[in-house]
């Protein structure tokens, strides 16, 4: 796919964005509105200092060459923005958040993927990191409950479909998120709380979308399904498979270089 703008920001948390914006001609001209896709790259713990290095080679690092020639290439044509800094707290939930909507988390209302809201009330069962089941009264005065944002709202983080009833065994998506591990909305007849719906503010991929675009995401846990912003409806595509799974064969799947998934190559791993 060709970027025709690539933005290398401070810190950047999770994995990547593809959209199609309308059918105008492709430009590297900056502000003509004619950006054809955009691709949004975003990797733990990337200083602008390592991307300097990485574009440009260290001396005793792969013969003094580039070590990050895809992102050298892209940074031909790019804007290379380093006057931002990173989210605070800075962690991978309210980091996202502000990639994804340009919103603080006091904006976002996104602190950490387990936090606390003083206007929901727990889940109806407990999840899988553990938070609590308990009570709801719709339409009553909520109790306030610690929020559990992370691999625990799926029906089994154990597995890399996060156990989503009838999923291949690679990702389960959305599907995987379990209603009965979510928080509950008293206020909203005690509905649970989905990931999309916990954001406060609108997203890109809600405004590419609103406007003929198409939108994917790829992200570690089904709970980042957030970055499609309120409604749910900013994500056409979305890939999740949990990172947090247990390591089991994968009959019938092979690596990029050909190897197979069945049997494990690493028998005495424990987690992915």
């Amino acid at each position: 796919m060709k970027t025709d703008r690539f933005l290398l920001a401070g810190t950047m948390l999770a994995f990547a964005l593809a959209s199609t914006l309308g059918t105008a001609a492709q430009t590297n001209a900056v502000g003509t509105g004619k950006i054809k896709h955009v691709l949004l790259l975003s990797i733990d713990g990337m200083h602008a200092v390592d991307f300097y290095n990485c574009s440009r080679g260290l001396a005793g690092v792969n013969g003094g060459n580039p070590y990050c020639p895809n992102m050298a290439t892209l940074s031909q044509t790019a804007i290379n923005y380093v006057n931002t800094e990173s989210s605070k707290p800075s962690d991978s939930f309210p980091g996202m958040a502000a990639l994804a909507s340009g919103g603080t988390p006091k904006t976002t209302g996104l602190y950490y993927d387990v936090a606390y809201d003083r206007s929901l009330d727990p889940p109806a069962q407990t999840t899988g990191t553990g938070l609590a089941g308990g009570p709801c009264k719709a339409y009553a005065p909520p109790a306030g409950t610690t929020t559990d944002f992370d691999q625990g709202i799926d029906y089994n983080d154990n597995l890399l479909n996060g156990g989503a009833p009838g999923a291949s065994l690679t990702e389960g998506g959305i599907a995987s998120i379990d209603p009965q591990h979510l928080e509950r909305d008293p206020l909203n007849g005690c509905a649970p709380v989905y990931p999309w719906n916990f954001i406060r503010v609108n997203t890109a991929f809600g405004v590419i979308r609103a406007t003929g675009g198409y939108t994917a995401w790829i992200d570690k846990h089904p709970s980042y399904s957030f970055v499609g912003g309120p409604g749910g409806n900013g994500l056409d595509d979305y890939y999740s498979p949990e990172v947090d799974s247990m390591v089991v064969p994968l009959p019938g799947v092979k690596t990029l270089d050909g190897a197979s998934c069945d049997p494990i190559r690493d028998p005495l791993g424990t987690s992915a």
